[in-house]
């Protein structure tokens, strides 16, 4: 006896979307159960990445932690006249703060690999910070010429215990030490004189003897 209501199965065929077929549809009870909510291109949509805040060089920020009272674009020519062969993005990096200590073996521009190695050996590891150091002491020099001198003096002694460190330690070690004392003083403040000849004994526990 029919109450004049369409089946569903009519219904069903009727609506936006449905199959177009004429067979009946079956009742699945796992389509209620699997039906995904967003279709296979949505799923495997990426989201764009995004870029870290901007550092304005030639002026001071709160980011920036050395160099605070120098003016980038009066120093940089001097600075590329000196270093011609050396990347300008590693000045830049070196200004604000952003490099890393492995990122200073792009400061020799005699490297045969594009892939920047690690230090090779302790010529190399001095060489590379030589060029890092002239150029911390080139950004400090708007601070006066007595401020210069601390920091060139402090840089000299922070060399002079790398080379009193490899007397006895493995250059393995002495690396490390190395890099991380670097990361430390580019996140303190590269132009800080006390920070150089700071002496961090929790860092030179990094250092491992030679084995005689």
């Amino acid at each position: 006896m029919s109450s004049g209501r369409p089946s569903q199965d009519a219904f069903m065929q009727n609506a936006p979307g449905a199959p177009t077929h004429s067979a009946p549809i079956q009742n699945d009870p796992r389509q209620s159960m699997s039906s995904p909510i967003h279709s296979q291109a949505e799923s495997n949509e990426t989201h764009p990445i995004v870029d870290p805040a901007f550092i304005d060089t030639s002026s001071l920020d709160d980011t920036r932690t050395s160099f605070r009272t120098t003016d980038y674009d009066s120093l940089i020519p001097q600075i590329r006249a000196r270093y011609p062969h050396i990347d300008p993005l590693y000045f830049t990096k070196t200004f604000r703060g952003t490099i890393t200590a492995p990122g200073l073996v792009w400061f020799d521009v005699d490297r045969q690999d594009a892939t920047p190695p690690d230090f090779i050996n302790l010529a190399h590891l001095m060489y590379c910070f030589e060029i890092y150091s002239q150029l911390v002491a080139t950004f400090a020099s708007p601070q006066g010429v007595e401020a210069e001198m601390e920091l060139q003096k402090a840089l000299s002694d922070y060399r002079l215990r790398i080379l009193k460190y490899s007397r006895w330690a493995t250059f393995e070690s002495l690396r490390d030490w190395h890099k991380a004392t670097l990361e430390t003083q580019i996140m303190e403040g590269q132009d800080r004189p006390e920070g150089w000849r700071s002496r961090r004994p929790e860092l030179e526990a990094l250092l491992r003897k030679q084995m005689t």
